[in-house]
């Protein structure tokens, strides 16, 4: 009896194509509330974190990032994709993993966005199927190699439920001398000279969102599932004006 594969391959071809366009619609989105924060010109200080909170500064970026402006403004992205009419952002959500060596450990995911109406093509639980997004802080060029060590992360960890080939990373910029075209250069520099990740493809522009040039997408393969490939979206966001000491 002979094989058809071409139902299984267009099937395939479909299940990452529905679920890129979803992908891409929630970066848009992401990009929408970082231009409500540019105006609203709100303004995070170090001192005052470090007072008044037990949050590292970075998790205190984040959480302010997540509740005042992802969940508080859901309606856009709802009203654009009624799909994603059930979206749900959280942080600090903390998911199971594998490492190279076979031992389990947790791994507390900074961004987490489920309820992506995707469960029928990826045949999974609801809560199993989420776009993860790191954050790190820049404020010199060599803050990149904490930048670098999320995308390590994302290439070693083999996750114990579905993991959609998409994730995402988010720099909070906090100087403004150091451009998102010097960050994105410093960070292909670093992969180019690293021997232990896998890029096929290294940082490139992408156009997330029409109002917003800073973003970027990089391809990568993973130490395990026979090497399959996965896309990151990367946003570099100039936080310089909204940051005091």
């Amino acid at each position: 009896m002979t094989f058809n594969a071409t139902p299984f391959i267009t099937s395939r071809s479909n299940k990452f194509a529905i679920t890129e366009n979803r992908i891409k619609n929630i970066f848009w989105y992401v990009v929408e509330c970082y231009n409500i924060l540019l105006n609203d010109r709100v303004i995070y200080s170090k001192s005052w974190c470090e007072a008044n909170t037990r949050y590292h500064f970075e998790d205190y970026l984040k959480m302010e990032f997540v509740d005042n402006y992802l969940i508080k403004n859901k309606s856009i992205i709802q009203n654009r994709i009624s799909v994603l009419e059930e979206i749900n952002f959280s942080y600090e959500i903390v998911k199971r993993f594998t490492d190279s060596e076979g031992i389990e450990g947790s791994d507390k995911i900074d961004i987490y966005i489920n309820k992506l109406g995707l469960q029928n093509l990826w045949k999974d639980d609801d809560e199993h199927i989420y776009l993860a997004i790191e954050c790190k802080r820049i404020n010199q060029l060599s803050d990149c190699s904490k930048y670098i060590s999320d995308i390590q992360k994302f290439c070693d960890r083999n996750y114990k439920h579905i993991r959609i080939p998409f994730e995402g990373m988010l720099a909070f910029i906090e100087d403004k001398s150091i451009s998102h075209e010097r960050i994105s250069n410093e960070v292909n520099e670093r992969l180019i000279n690293n021997d232990y990740i896998t890029t096929t493809s290294y940082l490139t522009k992408e156009n997330v969102n029409s109002t917003f040039d800073g973003g970027y997408r990089s391809v990568h393969g993973k130490k395990f599932e026979n090497k399959a490939t996965f896309s990151i979206f990367h946003l570099l966001f100039d936080y310089s004006s909204h940051i005091s000491n």
